[in-house]
């Protein structure tokens, strides 16, 4: 009796893989599946025919991928072939051979041995908050004491975590900290670096005028000299030929303070009786500046409003003006033609005022050329100058300031036109007279430069 209840135990818990030993053992599906030559596995031949024919009559499964995964909870394995060996089967290229150790033909009472694998879930108490859920299954080969040890043994403790956690907090505050100083040290770097070209173009600019100032008080010098004039002994040097710097960043142009002397002694300048009346206070002269007729400038604007009004003012102050309307026109005009000074906007179509200025330079380094712009920003500023423009005239100007940039560039001067013999003086007397108010102007101080905004 008891036999017999042990037996009905066994079917129950594998009908599936009895049902299945039935089909195959009848044969009535050779067709769709069967044994193999060895006896050992069996193949599904057709899965299609499979699934519409034996499965909804014989098991409980909709679809053929429920049937094999009812196989692999029974320990069945698919055996594996490599698509040659698919290709060369003799069951089709589309079989599906199963195998399992105690699934063979005529060999029932090896199914007794095929068992299903039921999960076991184990609870374990890590802490109070915490349980770990353990799943395993039957004949994995450990035991529970063991499962359990192995769990304790690679499990943290939650104090240990929590600390952990914390490390992990305070590495992501650093994190961050770090990100945002470097934020603010790339920052400063882009601060420090527009500050930096600001000063290199104002050192570009203060260079100019000081070679400006050294080549008027050495003519002075030598205007003095030449008629007779007993000079202090801090100025009887050589302007061309300066001591030597102490630093290489002074050898370019000596500076101005150790050329010019403080006071010249009164009694050492011409009287008003040889002067003329030419000669005035240098007061009067830096006030009042005079600006000699027949300079030659070229107006490189496209805006109408401002070519006449800047045309009006130059021709006011006694200068003949030659109007362009953008930067190609500027540079082709500038190739065939020579100018006292030019009037260069910015903006302008075909070419910017700084890309044409470039290209002039290439050429004629000579010529003073003046920005005018309404975009007075420091990096600007710095642009205009590194690309050889002279100053910057900046947007709206009056007429006082257009006339304190022509007398900058233009007072001691002489005009083109009057170099090529086109404008002869009216006396002999004149050309003294010129000269001596060259000597006048040089005496008087330069006229400060309108603050830039650099």
């Amino acid at each position: 009796m008891s036999e017999e209840i042990k037996t009905a135990q066994k079917a129950v818990s594998n009908d599936f893989v009895r049902k299945l030993f039935k089909i195959l053992e009848a044969g009535e599906y050779a067709n769709i599946i069967c044994w193999t030559e060895t006896g050992d596995s069996f193949v599904v031949l057709d899965t299609n025919e499979f699934t519409t024919k034996i499965l909804p009559q014989h098991f409980k499964h909709s679809n053929f991928a429920s049937f094999v995964r009812q196989l692999n909870k029974y320990d069945f394995h698919k055996v594996k072939r490599t698509s040659e060996q698919k290709q060369s089967s003799q069951y089709g290229e589309h079989s599906w051979e199963f195998k399992h150790p105690f699934f063979h033909v005529h060999d029932e009472m090896a199914l007794d041995n095929i068992k299903r694998k039921s999960a076991v879930q184990k609870k374990i108490m890590l802490d109070d908050n915490t349980v770990l859920v353990k799943q395993g299954s039957e004949g994995s080969g450990i035991d529970a004491d063991s499962a359990t040890s192995l769990i304790f043994n690679s499990t943290v403790s939650k104090a240990k975590f929590n600390q952990l956690k914390r490390k992990v907090e305070v590495l992501e505050q650093e994190s961050q900290h770090i990100k945002n100083e470097n934020y603010e040290l790339k920052l400063g770097y882009q601060k420090l670096q527009s500050r930096y070209n600001t000063m290199i173009g104002s050192f570009l600019t203060s260079k100019s005028h000081s070679e400006r100032l050294v080549a008027k008080f050495n003519a002075l010098t030598n205007c003095l000299s030449s008629q007779g004039f007993e000079l202090p002994q801090e100025v009887s040097y050589n302007v061309a030929e300066p001591p030597a710097p102490k630093s290489p960043r002074n050898t370019q142009s000596p500076t101005f303070e150790t050329m010019v002397p403080t006071n010249i002694p009164p009694q050492k300048l011409p009287s008003a009786a040889n002067s003329g009346p030419s000669s005035g206070t240098p007061n009067e002269v830096v006030d009042h500046p005079i600006l000699r007729a027949g300079f030659h400038v070229l107006l490189v604007e496209d805006d109408s409003i401002c070519i006449q009004l800047c045309s009006k003012f130059l021709m006011k102050y006694g200068c003949s003006v030659e109007v362009v309307t953008d930067g190609l026109s500027a540079i082709s005009t500038l190739e065939k033609f020579r100018y006292d000074l030019v009037l260069m906007d910015i903006v302008m179509p075909n070419l910017d005022g700084a890309t044409a200025t470039s290209i002039v330079r290439s050429f004629d380094n000579h010529t003073p050329i003046i920005a005018m712009t309404g975009n007075i920003e420091d990096q600007d500023l710095v642009t205009y100058l590194q690309h050889g423009m002279n100053d910057i005239l900046a947007k709206p100007f009056t007429r006082d300031d257009l006339h304190s940039m022509l007398i900058r560039y233009l007072r001691n001067r002489v005009p083109l036109s009057e170099q090529r013999g086109e404008v002869a003086p009216k006396d002999p007397g004149s050309a003294e007279l010129i000269q001596e108010d060259a000597v006048s102007n040089l005496i008087s101080t330069e006229p400060q430069m309108k603050k830039q905004h650099i």
